[in-house]
């Protein structure tokens, strides 16, 4: 089976856009991941393992 790159990293953004913490082991798919978390201006902490990278999105901040 051959897994498309590109679209492992839009599955793992819109798993970040739901609240849920997406991992990859690859930096090809965690640069894609960066990217598009940049552009959709999320709030995402990275974390750097031996195995590879999780990114843990945050809740956003309310004021009142």
């Amino acid at each position: 089976m051959i897994l498309n790159r590109s679209q492992i990293a839009r599955e793992k953004v819109e798993q970040l856009k739901l609240g849920v913490t997406a991992f990859t082991e690859t930096e090809e798919i965690a640069e894609r991941i960066r990217k598009s978390v940049k552009e959709l201006e999320l709030n995402v902490i990275e974390d750097h393992t031996e195995r590879g990278i999780w990114f843990i999105p945050q809740e956003e901040a309310t004021t009142n």
